[in-house]
């Protein structure tokens, strides 16, 4: 299939119907319907169908717009590496982070960055594995910094060691289990769990070490605020990231847990897609989250 297809099978996929795709990408319909027809010939088969309002994808059709999507933004990165190479400040840096990068990391790292790259625009999500995992492979993300993948799971992406982040169990102030000193006494208590319901509950590992039988979140959040509003005031725990509760604590109606067992830390890194190179400016931005987590390690109670 010719690479000038890409564009066009992205238009019609975002915009539902070949009229909004022509008006989006400056065609006219007659010349988009001539092209996708010509695709779809040298395909051997349909990329989209009729449907009541406009167009949807077949089933090949999908797997022909999730590769289209990939050549296209890197397209778009290519123009932005040889542009930046050439002195351009500009261009964009799509960055998924998960809470504790969120907060201890990322505020330093836009700080240098900026410097560095003053129009670059930068996204940040937030998110969570397998969901960051994800996106970085599908090309939606550029950066992940969050919690390190399972080996079977870094298939494809290169991934950097930043720093191993505590984990404490927390609860609200007043709660029969603020006293816990062992994992044992939480075996029935409400446990809510940071991400999504697919992800692995990371302290499960510390319970079936000690013979015991793991809980089960019966909440998840992606939502720091909203999880910290459940645990307020309440008897639900949480096992949450030490290197934050310095910054939560003050504010919200929580304790940590004065455990006497061993919880097992959570090992942070920076993941980005193996066979994909950064740009200038994205390198950049790995470089500053680099020293950053550096200057954590060396002063883990500095808020820096």
């Amino acid at each position: 299939m010719k690479a000038g297809y890409v564009e066009m099978i992205v238009a019609i996929a975002d915009a539902g119907s070949l009229r909004a795709a022509a008006d989006r990408i400056g065609k006219t319909q007659p010349a988009i319907t001539k092209a996708l027809r010509n695709a779809e010939e040298e395909l051997g088969d349909r990329i989209f169908t009729r449907a009541p309002r406009g167009v949807e994808p077949t089933e090949i059709g999908r797997a022909v717009i999730a590769r289209a999507r990939v050549i296209q933004a890197e397209l778009r990165k290519l123009d932005e590496e040889v542009s930046q190479i050439q002195g351009a400040r500009s261009g964009s840096l799509h960055v998924t982070v998960s809470p504790l990068a969120a907060v201890r990391i990322v505020p330093k790292v836009m700080d240098r960055f900026r410097r560095l790259f003053p129009g670059v625009h930068v996204q940040i999500a937030g998110g969570h594995p397998p969901s960051t995992t994800a996106t970085l492979r599908s090309g939606d993300t550029d950066i992940v910094i969050g919690p390190v993948p399972d080996e079977n799971e870094r298939s494809g992406l290169s991934v950097r060691p930043l720093l191993s982040s505590p984990i404490s169990v927390i609860t609200g102030k007043g709660s029969r289990y603020a006293g816990a000193t062992h994992l044992a006494a939480l075996r029935d208590a409400e446990w809510i769990m940071i991400g999504p319901r697919k992800r692995i509950f990371g302290i499960r590992r510390d319970f079936l070490r000690l013979g015991l039988e793991p809980p089960v979140p019966v909440t998840t959040s992606d939502s720091i605020t909203s999880l910290l509003a459940m645990i307020e005031g309440s008897h639900r725990v949480c096992s949450f990231p030490t290197l934050l509760l310095e910054e939560i604590e003050p504010r919200w109606q929580i304790v940590r847990l004065p455990l006497q067992d061993d919880v097992t830390p959570v090992e942070i890194g920076l993941m980005v897609r193996a066979d994909r190179p950064l740009t200038p400016a994205g390198r950049a931005f790995v470089d500053a989250v680099a020293a950053q987590a550096e200057k954590m390690v060396a002063s883990p109670t500095d808020n820096q």
